[in-house]
């Protein structure tokens, strides 16, 4: 990192690459009977909110957050760094998250980024620009009274639930293409390199979004904090083992990758040994006709066979008893 890059601890500077994205905020209030949306982070005592933070240029206008419920800089600074890596940071007041996701949108995979704060009866989510991901959060908020009626962290949940979900919804989509490149593998074909190697770069990417918040969570649950109600520990643990089993199933497919790079390796080694024998027994086969050529064609005084009548096709008809000899002791030696 070069010096003009640095900035001091508590630094509310934006990392992206989105530098034009204005900032917005989409206000959900809600309760047992009603949902209801505001653009301003007005807190209704009547209702729970979920707060979605769209666009993080706006820095002034961001820090009223952390300002408003009184959140630690250290958490803001991770806010808008959006390399930082996965990870749940339990507080005495709330709890932060960043988490990494992969969504296939138009058959190409995006990577996405969001960090949360959950307080007490209030959720938000900071989001480079529009969650469209989170869209069934919405209608789930909107038709799934239970979410309406459980605490903010039952909520906090149900969208790491959602990526979960989709998750293994993404792992299933690049299982599938490993199995198109393991059937490749077995004809003896050689794989598309670039495909190949972009599905693997993908694999990795996931298992580290799936590893980081499994053991964001077994973390969070261990110190027992007060905001993860006791009624709803029972669906963290679903979801750690949703998350459990699927870095399982990646381990097991990243498994069968190095197996596919190893068969691979043999494949072009395979195919380059064909080549080479082929070209090997046809330059066996012309030896002994380039020595025919040679030897006939010296010049020498007397040559009394050169004058012969049918000198021509006694040589060709030598050349092609040659030629069939050698075909047969090479497919007898199996060699071709």
């Amino acid at each position: 990192m070069k010096i003009k890059d640095y900035f001091t601890p508590k630094s509310m500077v934006y990392s992206g690459k989105h530098q034009n994205r204005k900032t917005k905020i989409k206000h959900y209030h809600y309760n047992e009977d009603d949902v209801y949306v505001s653009d301003d982070l007005t807190i209704n005592p009547e209702y729970k909110s979920y707060i979605q933070v769209i666009g993080l240029t706006n820095t002034d206008h961001i820090s009223k957050i952390k300002n408003m419920f009184k959140i630690d800089g250290f958490i803001f600074e991770d806010v808008f760094n959006v390399m930082q890596r996965e990870k749940i940071d339990v507080r005495e007041d709330y709890i932060f998250s960043v988490v990494h996701s992969l969504f296939k949108k138009d058959n190409l995979y995006q990577k996405e980024y969001m960090s949360m704060l959950c307080l007490e009866g209030i959720v938000i989510s900071f989001h480079e620009y529009e969650p469209w991901y989170l869209a069934t959060s919405i209608d789930a908020l909107e038709s799934y009274d239970e979410i309406r009626k459980r605490t903010s962290d039952f909520l906090f949940y149900h969208i790491l639930d959602l990526i979960t979900d989709n998750h293994m919804d993404v792992f299933d989509d690049l299982n599938d293409r490993m199995n198109q490149f393991e059937d490749i593998t077995l004809s003896e074909q050689i794989l598309p390199q670039d495909k190949f190697f972009q599905t693997r770069k993908i694999f990795i990417r996931l298992k580290n979004n799936v590893f980081y918040l499994m053991a964001s969570l077994e973390s969070m649950l261990e110190q027992k904090s007060a905001f993860v109600k006791e009624v709803n520990l029972g669906f963290y643990h679903d979801l750690i083992d949703h998350l459990s089993r699927l870095d399982t199933q990646i381990n097991l497919s990243r498994e069968n990758i190095r197996n596919l790079v190893d068969v691979n390796i043999n494949n072009q080694s395979n195919k380059m040994n064909r080549i080479m024998t082929t070209l090997t027994l046809f330059s066996a086969i012309f030896i002994p006709l380039s020595f025919l050529t040679g030897f006939f064609g010296m010049n020498f005084v007397h040559f009394g066979v050169l004058e012969y009548r049918y000198a021509v096709w006694i040589f060709l008809s030598i050349c092609i008893l040659v030629i069939g000899f050698m075909i047969w002791f090479f497919k007898k030696r199996d060699w071709l």
